[in-house]
């Protein structure tokens, strides 16, 4: 399921978004500290983040934000009061602009658009690199199990359980990038299976510097991958 947060001291504002955002499929989580939202920005994915102008550091948390590793997709929404010279600096930081005193109907339009740009993004996805890693899934309580990751992104995987029988929902999975020593582990929920036992994962949580971790080895490999195809091409003549 797609998921939001929602950073605002406004308990009117945050009931009518979560109610709409729940309407839209969109799991929302609520926060009315800065703090707060930048742990919860660090310990999970959100497709959605919007920011209320009022808080006192929102614009350090949007900075924040933009540079937090795997955010790039994410989409961000400022609430504004239309009269506050402050609200026009974040605005070109922001994709969406709800403006103050709220209503149900225009939030529900705006977040419609929203949720149609969420999911965009989410099926465009970020770029995959083909892997040969081990590791491990647990789900509940249950021991774990040995699977073969077959490709990583910074959103997710697709991996092969050996005996074809993959456990559903949510569950724990971890592995150790190549020259790394120090294991990832993330909370993932299980987007698609076969019965040949290969699956989809999507990371939920995971640990910022872990996080920035995948990223850079995702983009080393990237580059490798480049470079590996123009040098095939220049050995055969393209």
């Amino acid at each position: 399921m797609l998921r939001s947060l929602l950073l605002s001291q406004d308990e009117n504002a945050a009931r009518i978004i979560g109610r709409i955002f729940k309407d839209l499929e969109v799991e929302p989580d609520h926060c009315v500290e800065a703090t707060l939202a930048l742990q919860l920005i660090a310990k999970h994915r959100y497709d959605a983040v919007v920011i209320d102008d009022a808080i006192e550091q929102a614009a350090s948390v949007l900075q924040k934000l933009i540079a937090a590793p795997g955010y790039s997709k994410s989409v961000r929404i400022l609430l504004a009061d239309p009269g506050c010279s402050a609200s026009a600096a974040f605005k070109g930081s922001t994709q969406v602009v709800l403006y103050k005193p709220l209503s149900a109907e225009r939030v529900k339009n705006g977040l419609r658009a929203v949720r149609n740009l969420m999911a965009r993004d989410r099926r465009r996805g970020t770029k995959r690199v083909p892997t040969m890693l081990n590791a491990r899934v647990r789900h509940g309580r249950a021991a774990g199990v040995k699977v073969f990751i077959s490709d990583l992104s910074d959103s997710g995987a697709a991996i092969q359980c050996g005996d074809g029988d993959f456990p559903t929902g949510n569950l724990h999975l971890d592995f150790s990038l190549p020259n790394d020593p120090d294991r990832i582990h993330a909370t993932a929920e299980v987007v698609w299976q076969d019965s040949s036992g290969a699956a989809g994962v999507r990371f939920l949580d995971m640990a910022m510097s872990a996080r920035k971790r995948l990223t850079d080895w995702l983009k080393e490999e990237s580059v490798k991958a480049t470079q590996e195809r123009l040098s095939l091409a220049k050995s055969i003549g393209l």
